[in-house]
This record gives C-alpha cells, structure tokens and sequence, in this order.
C-alpha cells in the first residue's frame, strides 16, 4: 500500500543507487569547523585559508579531502563552515603531526589556527561519522548543500536509519529530482545533534520540494525526529582540497 501510495505521488528524491559508497576500510569521519568571524575580518579569515593553510593541506596524505561552505540562509549567524574528511579517528590522529610540521614559511597549521581565533567572535567543531550504505559518493555541486543536523527520539537512532533507507530505496527517481545526492552520517561529537543529512540542491525551491515530498511520503521519518537545524550553504571551491 505504501509503495503504491508513493508511485501515485510521482515523486523524485534522490539520485540512482548506483552512485552509492562502497563499503570499503574504516568509516569516513569528518570534522565541521563552524566560524563567524569579527566584523570586517572575514576576508582577512579566508585570506589565511587560502594562501596558507590550502597548501599545508596539499602535503597531508592523511587528510582525504577538504571543502569549504558559506551562509547562504541559516537559523544563526555564520561565516564559513570547513569539513575535513579521514579515514576514521585513526586518520585524524596519524595527521595530526602534519598540523604541527613547519610549511616553506616556517610555520605550522596549528599557527594559523591561532590567527584564526583571534579573527573570530566564536568557532565550534562537531565530528561526523558517514554511513556509507546511506550516502551517494561525495561531489562538488554547483548549487547549494543543505546541512540538516537531526536529533533523534532516544532509542530510536536504528528507526531512523532504516527510515532514511526507505526512502532512498522506495522514492521514484528521476530528471525532476529535488535532491541530486544525498549523504548522511551518525554525529560522534556534538551538543545535542544524532545525526547529519547533506543534500545537494540546485536551489532555494529545491529545499522547499524536496521537504513538502518528504512530507507526504516519509512521515516515519519525521515522527522520529525531535528537534532539527538546517544550514542552506553554497560552496567555497577555493579552499577544496582534492
């Protein structure tokens, strides 16, 4: 019944399962640095990424990829987001003398960091493990991404997971599509947050399809959820990062 009721509604959600990851070594783990830069600081802040850290990132073999976003629509002030992929903590950790190695100029990563917080009314990490039977591989999109961070009912992280499969696997697909790709990943360290869906979006009316389809067709998952922040961001090619 409930197949047919979404065959019915005509929707498209997401892209073809052939693009999703491979289940290959340890998880994924991202890092979200969140900035809002002082006043009048922000291009002095991407000035440091680009022509300092950018290059120190090039050199780290551990660090599997960096991308930067900016606030396009947000529930609360921010400047900049940095997402920072390794193959698991193990990952991070082995990088972790490379943030300390001194670059042509003599000075580290963690240098920069320094100059970045003094540039900065506040900053917030948040650290992300990526299930990758729940996600399309990662791409670059021209659009904007949403950032929507979930809390979950207790005890009902497993309902929700499988809720997020349903609907990639049962949602028609198409050229319509409102979602172009999708990831979603299980927060490790965070404030109150469970769990992170990323979407690709070609724009504004795309968010607004894509949640009045979710709607109508995915109402187990939103039963399971009890609070949530969504971050509408465009991406920053020049701090990308292989």
């Amino acid at each position: 019944m409930r197949r047919l009721a979404l065959a019915a509604l005509g929707i498209a959600l997401l892209a073809p399962p052939a693009t999703a990851q491979a289940v290959t070594g340890p998880p994924e783990v991202r890092q979200l640095v969140t900035f809002l830069f002082v006043p009048g600081k922000s291009a002095e802040a991407m000035r440091i990424y680009e022509a300092s850290l950018v290059p120190i990132y090039r050199e780290m073999s551990d660090l599997l990829r960096v991308r930067g976003f900016r606030e396009v629509e947000s529930p609360e002030p921010l400047d900049l987001v940095i997402a920072s992929s390794y193959a698991g903590m193990e990952g991070m950790e082995r990088a972790s003398p490379d943030l300390r190695r001194p670059a042509a100029d003599g000075r580290t990563a963690l240098h920069w960091y320094g100059a970045l917080s003094a540039l900065s009314q506040h900053h917030h990490d948040q650290f992300v493990e990526m299930v990758p039977t729940l996600s399309d591989m990662p791409r670059d999109t021209d659009g904007l991404v949403a950032f929507e961070f979930l809390q979950v009912a207790p005890g009902r992280g497993a309902d929700l997971e499988q809720a997020i499969r349903q609907e990639r696997t049962h949602l028609a697909r198409g050229p319509q599509a409102a979602v172009q790709w999708s990831e979603t990943g299980r927060m490790l360290i965070a404030d109150r947050w469970t769990h992170l869906r990323i979407h690709g979006l070609r724009g504004l009316a795309d968010w607004q399809l894509y949640l009045a389809r979710r709607h109508q067709a995915a109402g187990s998952l939103e039963s399971l959820v009890v609070a949530r922040k969504t971050l509408l961001l465009r991406g920053v090619p020049s701090v990308a990062v292989r």
